[in-house]
């Protein structure tokens, strides 16, 4: 066989391998339980203790495993809104999150730490706080920092870790390390999506997920404020908890029927779906009103959270904490309020 006629096989070969399809999982909800089983220490299930012998979050291993059961996902056969949710979480694949391994409205730390201490354990935490840490210096070189809501959480979930954890010498050495270097940290100015680089286009791919509908920020604006003309200023009766493992929108949809989904974020539904089934009373649909126009006015016209709370206490007569709390859920969970778009606006 000469030369040429080999590099023609072995190209051939390479592409018949290429172009093989990724088998499709036996049912969407194994598809789902096999998501989940991924994001264990993003989104522990059930009262079970976390095990880290798994792939740790947003390493290179955690990455590929996803973008494959993301493949897997498109060879099946999925309903209107399934497709929907794989189609945006396959977009934010190209966004900056993977920069963040350590989402800040988790706390991943002690998540991993509530599995039964063992040394290897104990190592492969230590070196997923190192790899956070340097994902971190990465995304300085592209523009990208956490902002000031964000550090304060990070910071808070270290302090915690160090009053549990303050014997296991490697461990606290380096949970000090991280602390240290985030007390020096700049974060950005805004608080919104818009002041990352790509940002605003992070922004939009949730807007239009979310919403089902292709809109501006500018043209929701002008929508919202027709429709806030219109509904009385009617204090809602918040119901959330205080932390924010769970977005405040999924808290209101959880006793919904359920329509299950693949997102940790969304804690694994369909918002959209359950959303346009839901009966709003008067009052929460000004609250849903206002969650978008300070989802907006956070994510596009970089409102401080001073901003956005002042506005959430006019429109809603709400406390201050109650607004310091749903300010800083739009922050961390953006677009999510936009679920209730096709049932409150008219688009």
């Amino acid at each position: 066989m000469n030369k040429t006629h080999l590099l023609s096989v072995l190209l051939s070969l390479f592409l018949v391998a290429c172009s093989k399809q990724p088998l499709p999982f036996e049912s969407y909800d194994a598809a789902q339980q096999s998501i989940k089983s991924l994001n264990t220490a993003l989104k522990p299930v059930g009262a079970a203790d976390v095990s880290i012998e798994q792939v740790l979050p947003f390493s290179s291993a955690y990455l590929s495993l996803r973008h494959q059961m993301y493949q897997r996902l498109q060879t099946m056969t999925l309903s209107n809104a399934q497709t929907q949710q794989l189609n945006y979480l396959i977009i934010a694949e190209r966004f900056p999150e993977r920069f963040f391994s350590w989402p800040a409205q988790v706390n991943v730390l002690d998540n991993l730490l509530s599995a039964k201490m063992q040394s290897t354990n104990s190592k492969q935490v230590i070196e997923w706080l190192k790899f956070t840490q340097d994902q971190l210096d990465s995304a300085l070189q592209s523009n990208l920092r956490l902002n000031k809501i964000e550090l304060s959480l990070l910071q808070g979930y270290l302090q915690t870790a160090l009053l549990k954890h303050a014997n296991a010498n490697g461990l606290k050495a380096q949970i000090v390390e991280f602390h240290d270097y985030l007390a020096q940290y700049k974060p950005r100015g805004s608080i919104g999506l818009r002041g990352l680089a790509n940002g605003s286009e992070w922004y939009q791919s949730k807007l239009n997920y979310f919403s089902g509908v292709v809109k501006s920020p500018l043209q929701w604006v002008d929508t919202i404020n027709q429709h806030l003309q219109m509904n009385s200023h009617t204090a809602p009766n918040l119901s959330y908890n205080e932390h924010h493992r769970t977005s405040f929108i999924s808290q209101y949809l959880s006793k919904a029927p359920k329509v299950k989904g693949i997102d940790w974020q969304t804690d694994y539904m369909l918002l959209p779906a359950m959303a346009k089934k839901s009966h709003l009373s008067p009052e929460d649909k000004m609250l849903m009103l206002a969650l978008m126009e300070t989802d907006v006015g956070v994510h596009y016209h970089a409102w401080t959270l001073s901003q956005a709370k002042v506005n959430l206490v006019k429109r809603l007569a709400i406390s201050q904490r109650d607004a310091q709390y749903l300010v800083e859920d739009s922050v961390l969970y953006p677009g999510q309020a936009f679920s209730f778009a096709g049932q409150l606006l008219t688009l």
